[in-house]
Protein backbone atom coordinates (compact mmCIF):
# COMPACT_ATOMS: atom_id res chain seq x y z
CA UNK A 1 0.00 0.00 0.00
CA UNK A 2 3.11 2.42 0.03
CA UNK A 3 2.77 3.11 -3.27
CA UNK A 4 -0.73 4.03 -3.25
CA UNK A 5 -1.90 7.63 -2.94
CA UNK A 6 -4.28 7.47 -0.36
CA UNK A 7 -5.54 11.26 -1.27
CA UNK A 8 -6.80 10.30 -4.29
CA UNK A 9 -8.80 7.39 -2.68
CA UNK A 10 -10.06 10.43 -0.56
CA UNK A 11 -11.02 12.24 -3.84
CA UNK A 12 -12.58 9.21 -5.49
CA UNK A 13 -14.84 8.76 -1.86
CA UNK A 14 -16.21 12.28 -2.07
CA UNK A 15 -16.46 11.99 -5.92
CA UNK A 16 -19.48 9.08 -5.77
CA UNK A 17 -20.62 10.14 -2.16
CA UNK A 18 -21.31 13.69 -3.97
CA UNK A 19 -23.13 11.80 -6.90
CA UNK A 20 -25.04 9.41 -4.57
CA UNK A 21 -26.09 12.53 -2.75
CA UNK A 22 -27.21 14.39 -5.64
CA UNK A 23 -29.72 11.38 -6.91
CA UNK A 24 -30.72 10.41 -3.69
CA UNK A 25 -31.95 14.04 -3.34
CA UNK A 26 -34.20 13.74 -6.38
CA UNK A 27 -35.17 10.36 -5.68
CA UNK A 28 -36.67 12.21 -2.84
CA UNK A 29 -38.55 14.74 -4.64
CA UNK A 30 -35.90 17.96 -4.73
CA UNK A 31 -37.68 19.60 -1.79
CA UNK A 32 -36.35 23.43 -2.38
CA UNK A 33 -34.34 22.77 1.27
CA UNK A 34 -32.89 20.18 -0.75
CA UNK A 35 -32.28 20.93 -4.07
CA UNK A 36 -29.39 23.32 -4.53
CA UNK A 37 -27.24 19.82 -3.34
CA UNK A 38 -27.89 18.45 -6.57
CA UNK A 39 -24.83 20.22 -7.73
CA UNK A 40 -23.27 17.11 -6.11
CA UNK A 41 -23.76 15.61 -9.72
CA UNK A 42 -20.67 17.57 -10.00
CA UNK A 43 -18.77 14.63 -8.96
CA UNK A 44 -19.17 12.88 -11.83
CA UNK A 45 -16.48 15.85 -12.85
CA UNK A 46 -14.49 15.06 -10.28
CA UNK A 47 -14.11 11.18 -11.59
CA UNK A 48 -13.02 13.02 -14.97
CA UNK A 49 -10.17 15.04 -13.46
CA UNK A 50 -9.10 11.66 -11.54
CA UNK A 51 -9.56 9.51 -14.52
CA UNK A 52 -7.26 11.93 -16.65
CA UNK A 53 -5.01 12.60 -14.05
CA UNK A 54 -4.04 8.64 -13.49
CA UNK A 55 -4.50 7.77 -16.91
CA UNK A 56 -2.35 10.22 -18.39
CA UNK A 57 -0.01 10.01 -15.46
CA UNK A 58 0.31 6.08 -16.63
CA UNK A 59 0.75 6.72 -20.14
CA UNK A 60 3.30 9.30 -19.55
CA UNK A 61 5.55 7.15 -17.46
CA UNK A 62 5.07 4.04 -19.72
CA UNK A 63 6.69 6.44 -22.43
CA UNK A 64 9.56 7.68 -20.45
CA UNK A 65 10.48 4.37 -19.48
CA UNK A 66 9.62 2.29 -22.50
CA UNK A 67 9.95 4.76 -25.57
CA UNK A 68 6.88 4.24 -26.45
CA UNK A 69 2.94 3.40 -25.66
CA UNK A 70 1.32 0.36 -26.27
CA UNK A 71 -1.66 1.68 -26.59
CA UNK A 72 -3.53 -1.93 -27.86
CA UNK A 73 -2.76 -3.46 -24.23
CA UNK A 74 -3.58 0.02 -22.46
CA UNK A 75 -7.05 -0.51 -24.37
CA UNK A 76 -7.34 -4.09 -23.32
CA UNK A 77 -6.41 -3.06 -19.69
CA UNK A 78 -8.90 -0.23 -19.80
CA UNK A 79 -11.69 -2.42 -20.92
CA UNK A 80 -11.56 -5.44 -18.48
CA UNK A 81 -11.22 -3.26 -16.06
CA UNK A 82 -14.66 -1.31 -17.38
CA UNK A 83 -16.84 -3.57 -19.27
CA UNK A 84 -17.68 -6.74 -17.67
CA UNK A 85 -19.40 -4.74 -14.66
CA UNK A 86 -20.94 -2.48 -17.19
CA UNK A 87 -22.63 -5.35 -19.24
CA UNK A 88 -23.61 -6.90 -16.54
CA UNK A 89 -25.77 -3.95 -15.15
CA UNK A 90 -26.44 -2.76 -19.02
CA UNK A 91 -28.26 -6.57 -19.90
CA UNK A 92 -29.83 -6.72 -16.46
CA UNK A 93 -31.30 -3.47 -16.89
CA UNK A 94 -32.43 -4.60 -20.49
CA UNK A 95 -34.08 -8.06 -18.99
CA UNK A 96 -36.16 -6.05 -16.65
CA UNK A 97 -37.54 -3.42 -19.59
CA UNK A 98 -38.54 -6.60 -21.38
CA UNK A 99 -40.14 -8.18 -18.27
CA UNK A 100 -42.11 -4.62 -17.72
CA UNK A 101 -42.69 -3.36 -20.50
CA UNK A 102 -44.18 -3.75 -24.30
CA UNK A 103 -42.96 -3.34 -27.35
CA UNK A 104 -39.07 -2.79 -26.15
CA UNK A 105 -36.30 -2.44 -29.03
CA UNK A 106 -33.37 -3.76 -27.88
CA UNK A 107 -30.94 -0.86 -27.28
CA UNK A 108 -27.82 -1.54 -29.66
CA UNK A 109 -26.22 1.78 -28.90
CA UNK A 110 -25.80 0.48 -24.88
CA UNK A 111 -23.54 -2.06 -26.57
CA UNK A 112 -20.89 0.03 -28.15
CA UNK A 113 -21.71 3.46 -25.89
CA UNK A 114 -23.50 5.49 -28.18
CA UNK A 115 -26.41 6.19 -25.84
CA UNK A 116 -24.80 9.72 -24.85
CA UNK A 117 -25.51 10.63 -28.30
CA UNK A 118 -29.03 9.28 -28.43
CA UNK A 119 -30.72 11.62 -25.69
CA UNK A 120 -32.91 11.16 -23.98
CA UNK A 121 -31.23 8.24 -22.63
CA UNK A 122 -34.63 6.19 -21.22
CA UNK A 123 -32.80 3.58 -18.78
CA UNK A 124 -29.82 3.46 -17.12
CA UNK A 125 -28.95 6.69 -17.17
CA UNK A 126 -25.90 6.69 -15.51
CA UNK A 127 -24.11 5.35 -18.17
CA UNK A 128 -24.09 8.62 -20.34
CA UNK A 129 -20.49 9.02 -18.19
CA UNK A 130 -19.20 5.85 -19.38
CA UNK A 131 -19.67 6.62 -22.87
CA UNK A 132 -17.40 10.04 -21.85
CA UNK A 133 -15.13 7.80 -20.53
CA UNK A 134 -14.40 4.56 -22.84
CA UNK A 135 -14.59 7.40 -25.40
CA UNK A 136 -12.04 9.16 -24.08
CA UNK A 137 -9.88 5.76 -23.55
CA UNK A 138 -10.04 5.46 -27.47
CA UNK A 139 -9.09 9.09 -28.05
CA UNK A 140 -5.92 9.90 -25.29
CA UNK A 141 -3.50 6.27 -25.63
CA UNK A 142 -3.05 7.19 -29.22
CA UNK A 143 -2.82 11.51 -29.03
CA UNK A 144 -0.26 10.53 -26.11
CA UNK A 145 1.60 8.12 -28.05
CA UNK A 146 2.20 10.30 -30.92
CA UNK A 147 2.67 13.67 -28.51
CA UNK A 148 5.08 11.61 -26.87
CA UNK A 149 7.15 11.27 -29.84
CA UNK A 150 7.29 15.40 -30.22
CA UNK A 151 8.70 18.15 -28.06
CA UNK A 152 7.21 18.87 -25.03
CA UNK A 153 6.37 22.06 -26.23
CA UNK A 154 4.22 20.67 -28.72
CA UNK A 155 2.21 18.62 -26.09
CA UNK A 156 1.60 21.30 -23.62
CA UNK A 157 -0.06 23.51 -26.92
CA UNK A 158 -2.12 20.18 -28.23
CA UNK A 159 -3.28 19.58 -24.51
CA UNK A 160 -4.37 23.33 -23.76
CA UNK A 161 -5.86 23.46 -27.49
CA UNK A 162 -8.11 20.34 -26.47
CA UNK A 163 -8.85 21.62 -22.72
CA UNK A 164 -10.70 24.76 -24.18
CA UNK A 165 -12.14 23.00 -27.22
CA UNK A 166 -15.43 22.03 -25.18
CA UNK A 167 -15.70 25.23 -24.00
CA UNK A 168 -16.09 26.61 -27.30
CA UNK A 169 -18.73 23.98 -28.61
CA UNK A 170 -20.87 24.59 -25.49
CA UNK A 171 -20.57 28.45 -26.56
CA UNK A 172 -21.40 27.55 -30.22
CA UNK A 173 -24.50 25.61 -29.01
CA UNK A 174 -22.62 22.61 -31.49
CA UNK A 175 -24.24 20.25 -29.53
CA UNK A 176 -28.15 18.67 -29.26
CA UNK A 177 -27.45 17.09 -25.28
CA UNK A 178 -25.22 18.34 -22.91
CA UNK A 179 -24.17 14.71 -22.30
CA UNK A 180 -22.04 14.49 -25.30
CA UNK A 181 -18.68 13.87 -25.42
CA UNK A 182 -17.11 16.76 -27.15
CA UNK A 183 -18.95 19.33 -24.74
CA UNK A 184 -17.85 17.31 -21.65
CA UNK A 185 -14.16 16.65 -22.22
CA UNK A 186 -12.77 19.40 -20.33
CA UNK A 187 -12.34 17.52 -17.25
CA UNK A 188 -10.78 14.36 -18.32
CA UNK A 189 -7.93 16.64 -20.09
CA UNK A 190 -7.26 18.69 -17.09
CA UNK A 191 -6.00 15.72 -15.58
CA UNK A 192 -3.91 14.73 -18.34
CA UNK A 193 -2.46 18.23 -18.55
CA UNK A 194 -1.70 17.95 -14.95
CA UNK A 195 0.16 14.66 -15.62
CA UNK A 196 1.81 16.49 -18.47
CA UNK A 197 3.34 18.82 -15.84
CA UNK A 198 3.91 16.64 -13.10
CA UNK A 199 5.82 14.47 -15.80
CA UNK A 200 7.27 16.96 -17.97
CA UNK A 201 7.73 19.91 -15.91
CA UNK A 202 9.46 19.52 -12.91
CA UNK A 203 10.15 22.86 -11.97
CA UNK A 204 6.62 24.30 -12.32
CA UNK A 205 5.42 21.19 -10.58
CA UNK A 206 7.69 21.67 -7.63
CA UNK A 207 6.49 25.66 -7.59
CA UNK A 208 3.07 24.37 -7.67
CA UNK A 209 2.85 21.95 -5.70
CA UNK A 210 4.25 24.74 -3.04
CA UNK A 211 0.92 26.87 -3.39
CA UNK A 212 -1.15 23.55 -3.87
CA UNK A 213 -2.80 24.02 0.01
CA UNK A 214 -3.46 27.78 -0.87
CA UNK A 215 -5.06 26.56 -3.97
CA UNK A 216 -7.17 23.83 -2.40
CA UNK A 217 -8.43 26.17 -0.20
CA UNK A 218 -9.59 28.64 -2.87
CA UNK A 219 -10.98 26.09 -5.00
CA UNK A 220 -12.31 24.88 -2.26
CA UNK A 221 -14.57 28.04 -0.95
CA UNK A 222 -15.26 28.96 -4.72
CA UNK A 223 -16.81 25.39 -4.76
CA UNK A 224 -18.64 26.14 -1.88
CA UNK A 225 -19.59 29.43 -2.65
CA UNK A 226 -22.51 27.75 -5.86
CA UNK A 227 -23.59 25.60 -3.84
CA UNK A 228 -24.60 28.36 -1.22
CA UNK A 229 -25.41 30.56 -4.27
CA UNK A 230 -28.10 27.56 -5.15
CA UNK A 231 -29.53 28.72 -2.39
CA UNK A 232 -29.81 32.75 -3.12
CA UNK A 233 -30.59 32.72 -6.91
CA UNK A 234 -30.99 36.38 -6.02
CA UNK A 235 -27.32 36.63 -6.36
CA UNK A 236 -27.15 36.13 -10.33
CA UNK A 237 -24.52 33.59 -9.89
CA UNK A 238 -24.97 30.68 -12.27
CA UNK A 239 -23.70 26.75 -11.41
CA UNK A 240 -20.01 26.64 -12.66
CA UNK A 241 -19.18 25.65 -16.12
CA UNK A 242 -17.33 22.42 -16.86
CA UNK A 243 -14.04 24.57 -17.58
CA UNK A 244 -14.12 26.04 -13.80
CA UNK A 245 -14.82 22.79 -12.42
CA UNK A 246 -11.84 21.70 -14.22
CA UNK A 247 -10.13 24.37 -12.17
CA UNK A 248 -11.26 24.15 -9.16
CA UNK A 249 -10.94 20.03 -9.14
CA UNK A 250 -7.66 20.04 -10.74
CA UNK A 251 -6.79 22.16 -7.78
CA UNK A 252 -7.67 19.17 -5.36
CA UNK A 253 -5.95 16.78 -7.06
CA UNK A 254 -2.96 18.92 -7.06
CA UNK A 255 -2.64 19.12 -3.17
CA UNK A 256 -3.67 15.25 -2.96
CA UNK A 257 -0.50 14.44 -4.71
CA UNK A 258 1.69 17.19 -3.88
CA UNK A 259 3.63 15.83 -1.31
CA UNK A 260 3.92 11.99 0.91
CA UNK A 261 2.89 14.34 3.32
CA UNK A 262 -0.11 15.40 1.73
CA UNK A 263 -1.05 11.80 0.80
CA UNK A 264 -1.49 10.52 3.64
CA UNK A 265 -2.93 13.54 5.46
CA UNK A 266 -6.15 13.64 3.46
CA UNK A 267 -6.64 10.48 3.97
CA UNK A 268 -10.07 9.75 6.08
CA UNK A 269 -10.91 5.98 7.29
CA UNK A 270 -13.20 4.11 5.13
CA UNK A 271 -12.10 5.72 1.81
CA UNK A 272 -9.92 2.72 0.55
CA UNK A 273 -13.33 0.43 0.67
CA UNK A 274 -15.46 3.39 -0.79
CA UNK A 275 -12.87 3.92 -3.50
CA UNK A 276 -12.29 0.50 -4.44
CA UNK A 277 -16.18 -0.06 -4.57
CA UNK A 278 -16.74 3.80 -6.65
CA UNK A 279 -17.44 2.04 -9.58
CA UNK A 280 -19.97 -0.44 -8.68
CA UNK A 281 -21.22 1.55 -6.63
CA UNK A 282 -21.78 4.42 -9.87
CA UNK A 283 -23.47 1.31 -11.86
CA UNK A 284 -25.91 0.24 -8.78
CA UNK A 285 -27.48 2.98 -6.52
CA UNK A 286 -30.02 4.08 -8.58
CA UNK A 287 -31.31 1.16 -8.49
CA UNK A 288 -31.04 1.57 -4.81
CA UNK A 289 -32.95 4.97 -5.38
CA UNK A 290 -35.56 3.17 -6.94
CA UNK A 291 -36.43 0.87 -4.23
CA UNK A 292 -36.31 4.15 -2.10
CA UNK A 293 -38.84 5.59 -3.87
CA UNK A 294 -41.65 3.29 -3.69
CA UNK A 295 -41.20 1.76 -0.34
CA UNK A 296 -39.28 4.72 1.44
CA UNK A 297 -42.08 7.20 1.43
CA UNK A 298 -42.14 9.51 4.71
CA UNK A 299 -38.73 8.31 5.71
CA UNK A 300 -37.08 11.84 6.97
CA UNK A 301 -33.96 12.70 4.43
CA UNK A 302 -31.26 11.85 6.77
CA UNK A 303 -31.98 8.23 7.20
CA UNK A 304 -33.26 8.28 3.70
CA UNK A 305 -29.62 9.52 2.44
CA UNK A 306 -28.00 6.71 4.66
CA UNK A 307 -30.31 3.73 3.63
CA UNK A 308 -29.19 5.00 0.16
CA UNK A 309 -25.53 4.35 0.65
CA UNK A 310 -25.46 1.57 2.98
CA UNK A 311 -28.09 -0.49 0.34
CA UNK A 312 -25.82 0.94 -2.74
CA UNK A 313 -22.79 -0.80 -0.54
CA UNK A 314 -24.41 -3.87 -0.21
CA UNK A 315 -25.42 -4.42 -3.71
CA UNK A 316 -22.22 -3.29 -4.79
CA UNK A 317 -19.64 -5.73 -3.04
CA UNK A 318 -21.38 -8.40 -4.54
CA UNK A 319 -20.79 -6.75 -8.15
CA UNK A 320 -17.15 -6.03 -7.24
CA UNK A 321 -16.55 -9.52 -5.60
CA UNK A 322 -18.22 -11.64 -8.10
CA UNK A 323 -17.44 -9.61 -10.99
CA UNK A 324 -15.31 -6.53 -11.10
CA UNK A 325 -12.12 -7.81 -9.19
CA UNK A 326 -12.23 -11.26 -10.72
CA UNK A 327 -11.73 -9.44 -14.21
CA UNK A 328 -9.35 -6.55 -13.36
CA UNK A 329 -6.95 -9.78 -11.69
CA UNK A 330 -7.17 -11.90 -14.60
CA UNK A 331 -5.69 -9.01 -16.76
CA UNK A 332 -2.03 -10.64 -15.26
CA UNK A 333 -3.15 -13.94 -16.88
CA UNK A 334 -2.65 -13.02 -20.51
CA UNK A 335 -0.31 -11.50 -22.66
CA UNK A 336 -1.89 -8.96 -24.36
CA UNK A 337 -3.22 -7.34 -21.24
CA UNK A 338 -0.07 -8.64 -18.62
CA UNK A 339 1.58 -5.12 -17.20
CA UNK A 340 5.23 -5.57 -17.36
CA UNK A 341 7.40 -5.10 -14.11
CA UNK A 342 8.60 -1.58 -15.20
CA UNK A 343 4.44 -0.54 -14.66
CA UNK A 344 3.61 -3.08 -11.74
CA UNK A 345 3.88 -0.23 -9.08
CA UNK A 346 1.93 2.49 -11.29
CA UNK A 347 -0.66 0.34 -12.33
CA UNK A 348 -1.47 0.12 -8.31
CA UNK A 349 -3.42 3.61 -8.82
CA UNK A 350 -5.25 2.23 -11.76
CA UNK A 351 -6.90 -0.91 -9.97
CA UNK A 352 -9.11 0.92 -8.24
CA UNK A 353 -12.05 2.71 -10.10
CA UNK A 354 -12.34 6.51 -10.99
CA UNK A 355 -15.66 7.09 -12.31
CA UNK A 356 -16.11 7.29 -12.85
CA UNK A 357 -14.46 4.94 -13.92
CA UNK A 358 -10.89 3.43 -15.10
Amino acid sequence: MKSRARSMDSLRSVAILLVILAHTVLSYGAPEHLAPLQLGGTGVDLFFVLSGWLLGGLLFREAAKNGRIDIKRFWMRRWMRTLPAYYAVLFVSIGQRYLTRENVAFPWEFLVFFQNYDAPIEFFSVSWSLCVEEQFYLLIAPLLGLLTRTSRRTTTVCLLSLLLLPFVFRELLWYRSYYETHVRLDCCVAGVFLAHVHHQYKHLWARLTGLAPHMAVAALLAYGLFFVARYNRAWGIPDPDKLLLAVIFGAFVLVANASDLWRDRLYFPGAYYIATRSYALYLLHPEVLALLRRFGTGIPFVPYFAIAVVGSLTISEVLYRCVEKPTMDSRERFAFSRSGKKDTRQDTHVRTPVKTFQ
